[in-house]
């Protein structure tokens, strides 16, 4: 077992102008800080299929982010609440939850709670269909909120209703049409997520084409972001941090993308990252402990279980469980420095806020040079967070 960090050592000063409130005009604009070897590179995202070489393969999330975000009156006072739609309750799929119809049951965080104490809320979403709200149970700073409508509507169409576009609470601006287009990637596809994979929002189809151009692939994944990416560590003992868990979709398509030859596999987001490295430790429990095995990976079995198991080995055990289908797995995986990277090697993101799990995820691929990079972003104008710049980073061997 490596040694825990301390959450404190992964602050910086991050000041509120530096923090990026909207888009760029052009999303390829941006600007895309590489580091490599121990050096730092400035240069435009449009750049970025000549900084790739051929051979590699990129894999990008293809989730996409649903009106998370709802506003509705408590009858009993006419008071506003804001109702956040977090994530499935255990055991169900975000993605299949999504698709049901008539009632579902959600796990929500809930704006001006205690103006709700009991009853339904009721909002009119067209002439012909309402939507009632109850809470059916508080859990652990949670509310597990039934959601019920007549229509023939799917939850997520219903979301895109009567919902607005989730922006980060550090966006501290109302939602506007921009917000529509330029808070999904373009290879948005699969509806489920509550917060963008915003390295993913650089990407033009002019970019995407650069890459194939160059003899570089691309291959989807699918791994529905949660709203706990937005909240930082609080416990001052890594140890009682409790990970967010979020849900991978796994195919056969991603196993045969992972078994081909590649010069450099580059993963696009820290979503993407957690996916691919969450899937080679899957394959070794799959493995390991075939009887028992269950598609779901708690935040410290990468640091206890075998580590000695190769890709190889890790993709079939996987292959032999799908056996041609596709499953719906759950990942907490935390990845702190002290970790060895298993599948990636380099990295598309953003700029992360302080004293957060993803500084971490950095700081395990390139060591303390995370503080050297950052300090360079903020003494040269560089955006910050969702709608911020990007960066490319090569991991360290």
């Amino acid at each position: 077992m490596i040694p825990l960090p301390s959450p404190e050592d992964f602050h910086y000063d991050l000041p509120e102008h530096k923090i990026a409130s909207s888009p760029l005009s052009q999303r390829d604009s941006s600007k895309l800080l590489v580091y490599k070897n121990g050096e730092i590179f400035n240069h435009l995202f449009h750049e970025a299929p000549r900084l790739l070489p051929g051979g590699a393969t990129l894999y990008f999330n293809e989730t996409k982010v649903v009106m998370a975000r709802l506003h509705a009156v408590v009858p009993k006072n006419n008071r506003i609440i804001e109702i956040f739609c977090l994530e499935a309750p255990k055991g169900q799929s975000v993605e299949q939850v999504m698709q049901q119809k008539h009632s579902v049951v959600f796990r929500c965080l809930v704006g001006g709670a205690r103006y709700w104490k009991e009853g339904i809320i009721s909002i009119d979403l067209t002439n012909d269909i309402k939507l009632n709200l109850s809470v059916e149970k508080r859990e652990e700073g949670t509310f597990l909120i039934h959601f019920q409508w007549n229509g023939d509507l799917a939850f997520a169409e219903i979301l895109e209703i009567a919902g607005k576009v989730p922006l980060p609470p550090y966006i501290k601006r109302d939602v506007d049409k921009d917000d529509f287009e330029r808070y999904q990637t373009i290879f948005a596809n699969h509806k489920g997520s509550v917060a963008a994979p915003t390295a993913g929002l650089h990407f033009t189809e002019d970019v995407m084409r650069g890459f194939k151009e160059n003899g570089i692939s691309t291959q989807a994944l699918t791994l529905h972001v949660g709203g706990g990416t937005f909240l930082p560590i609080k416990e001052k003992d890594l140890a009682n941090h409790k990970m967010h868990s979020e849900e991978m979709v796994i195919t056969e398509d991603i196993l045969s993308a992972l078994k081909k030859p590649s010069s450099l596999r580059v993963a696009v987001g820290t979503t993407s990252i957690r996916f691919l490295e969450s899937l080679y430790w899957m394959g070794v429990k799959a493995l390991i402990q075939p009887e028992s095995f269950e598609w779901n990976l708690d935040q410290w079995d990468a640091l206890t279980l075998p580590q000695d198991i190769s890709l190889e080995q890790a993709w079939k055990a996987l292959e032999d469980l799908l056996n041609g289908g596709k499953a719906y797995a759950k990942t907490s995986l935390l990845i702190i420095p002290g970790y060895r990277f298993r599948v990636v090697q380099a990295l598309f993101t953003n700029f992360h806020q302080p004293k957060s799990t993803l500084i971490m995820l950095i700081a395990a691929g390139i060591g303390e040079d995370w503080r050297k990079v950052y300090q360079h972003a903020l003494n040269n104008d560089y955006r910050f967070l969702s709608y911020g710049d990007s960066n490319l980073y090569f991991v360290n061997s």
